[in-house]
């Protein structure tokens, strides 16, 4: 711009192109702080004692099956595992509400020891006073035509029904979310994919730039602008990199694969 050679929008441009690399860098190092302050609260460690090691992850496993997913997904579920524990309970509940209907056979036994002193001997007629009483007994209920238990057993039947429904919405639920997990994981191998191939072809441009450069045919200002777009598809890259993993980590963790993967570096 001194030189005459280009306009001050340039230079403005220049800065713009700085500033805005200075803002994903601040974005970079908040969103690592904010992490590493959260870990540090749930290991008890200082958070300036955390220091991450990339070689330390381990590889992220091949995507399974829909059917292997959602499988899993509903096994290590706490949400459906409990749904499906109080339908189980309530399904007995109401089972045991109609055995009730069944008859039911009380055995009763009493022995008495029986004393003098209370008259018993006179007031029974004489020779029939016993001081060894023993009395034996059974009661016999036929309960078939008890509204209050017919009552209680619909009852049962109608919350059995409602806990089984929940438990199969909780099913549903999980299932679908597990889908949407592996659709999104599979969308984003795809977007890294052409993140990974639009860097490529930038750092092609790049080169093929700096080779004009060094021929007379380029000027630096090309270079520059082929350096920027290169920057930013790797960028891009990155990023798309970090929305992959951290899908990877969230389908992982609906599945119950997480602490299998966080082990498999040990």
């Amino acid at each position: 711009m001194k030189e005459g050679v280009e306009s001050p929008l340039e230079t403005t441009k220049a800065r713009l192109a700085t500033a805005r690399f200075r803002l994903r860098v601040a974005e970079a190092e908040g969103s690592a702080d904010v992490l590493r302050e959260h870990l540090s609260k749930l290991t008890g460690q200082p958070a300036t004692n955390i220091e991450t090691i990339a070689d330390s992850i381990p590889p992220f496993p091949a995507l399974q099956q829909d059917e292997d997913l959602r499988t899993n997904a509903e096994s290590s579920s706490p949400v459906v595992q409990s749904a499906m524990e109080h339908a189980r309970a309530q399904y007995l509940r109401a089972k045991g509400e109609h055995k009730m209907f069944w008859p039911t056979l009380d055995f009763a036994a009493q022995y008495a020891l029986l004393a003098t002193f209370n008259n018993y001997d006179r007031f029974f007629q004489p020779h029939s006073f016993q001081a060894n009483n023993a009395t034996l007994g059974v009661a016999i209920r036929f309960p078939f035509f008890s509204p209050a238990q017919s009552s209680r057993a619909k009852a049962a039947d109608a919350e059995a029904l409602k806990a089984r429904k929940q438990a199969e919405a909780a099913k549903n639920q999980v299932s679908e979310e597990t889908l949407k997990l592996q659709r999104a994981v599979r969308q984003m191998e795809a977007a890294q994919e052409v993140a990974q191939l639009e860097y490529e072809v930038s750092k092609s441009n790049l080169d093929a730039v700096q080779t004009r450069v060094d021929a007379g045919t380029a000027t630096i200002k090309d270079l520059g602008e082929s350096q920027a777009q290169a920057s930013e598809r790797y960028l891009a890259l990155q990023d798309t990199t970090f929305e992959l993993q951290r899908a990877q980590v969230g389908l992982m963790r609906s599945t119950g694969e997480l602490e299998k993967w966080i082990k498999g570096s040990n």
